[in-house]
C-alpha cells in the first residue's frame, strides 16, 4: 500500500496572505500528514544556505544551484476608488497622475518605493505625484485606496475583489506595461522527495486559482 507524503516541509512564501494562505489551507487538507514551517517575507532569501525546502518568489531564477517551476504570471493595476474621483477628473494620460495623490509601496528589503511600470513617450518625464501615504506592505494599500484617499499601483490578484466589488475601479489601463511572473524554487541537488513533489505539483496547479476551485478537489 502506498504511504501518503509525509513529514516537514520548510518554505518560505511572500507576504501576500490573500493570495497565499486559500493555497496552503487547500494543500494541508488534501496532505494532512504533512508538516508546515513556513516564514513569510518578501526578502531574497538563500534557499540552500538557510535551509529551505522550497520558496515562491517573483521574477525570474538567476541561481543556477536552484530548480524552477512558473506557477503563474500576474499584472499591474492603478486603482483607485469611485468616491476619490468623484470631485475630480480621473487621469487621461500618465502627466494627469501629478494632479492626484499617490499611495506608495516600499520594498522592505531595500526601502526603495517600488517605480509604477507607466508606459511613457520618448524622454518624457515620470510624473511627480503627491505622495499621501508610503507602506512596505501592499495588502495595507488595497484597503486605504478602497477608502478613497488617492490611486495605487498593485497586483491584479490583490485587487480583483475589489474591483467587482465596484470598491475600485482601474484608470490608465493603456498605459501599464507589466505582467510579472511567480516560481516555486527549491534546490537542484535536494532529493525530490514524495512530500516536496507533491508541494510542487499542487503549488503549480492552484497556486493562482480560487480556493473553493481547491477545495473542491481530493488527492
Amino acid at each position: 500500500t502506498r504511504q501518503a507524503p509525509s513529514g516537514k516541509l520548510r518554505i518560505s512564501l511572500p507576504q501576500v496572505k490573500s493570495l497565499t494562505v486559500p493555497a496552503l489551507t487547500a494543500f494541508m487538507q488534501r496532505y494532512p500528514s504533512i508538516e508546515l514551517d513556513v516564514d513569510f517575507s518578501d526578502r531574497l532569501v538563500d534557499v540552500i544556505e538557510e535551509g529551505f525546502d522550497a520558496v515562491i518568489r517573483t521574477g525570474e531564477q538567476a541561481d543556477s544551484r536552484l530548480m524552477s517551476r512558473k506557477l503563474g504570471t500576474f499584472s499591474m493595476l492603478l486603482v483607485a476608488s469611485p468616491d476619490y474621483f468623484s470631485p475630480k477628473a480621473p487621469p487621461q494620460k500618465p502627466a494627469d497622475l501629478s494632479k492626484h495623490a499617490g499611495l506608495q509601496h516600499k520594498f522592505p528589503s531595500t526601502g526603495k518605493l517600488e517605480a509604477w511600470p507607466l508606459k511613457l513617450a520618448p524622454a518624457e518625464p515620470a510624473p511627480e505625484m503627491h505622495t499621501t501615504m508610503i507602506c512596505n506592505t501592499s495588502e495595507a494599500l488595497v484597503d486605504v485606496a478602497c477608502a478613497g484617499l488617492g490611486i495605487a499601483c498593485l497586483p491584479d490578484f490583490m485587487v480583483q475583489d475589489a474591483i467587482n466589488q465596484q470598491k475600485l475601479i482601474t484608470v490608465l489601463d493603456s498605459y501599464i506595461q507589466y505582467q510579472g511572473t511567480f516560481r516555486l524554487l527549491w534546490p537542484s541537488s535536494k532529493h525530490l522527495s514524495p512530500k516536496l513533489r507533491v508541494f510542487v505539483d499542487f503549488m503549480a496547479e492552484n497556486f493562482l486559482k480560487p480556493k473553493d476551485t481547491m477545495l473542491n478537489k481530493r488527492g
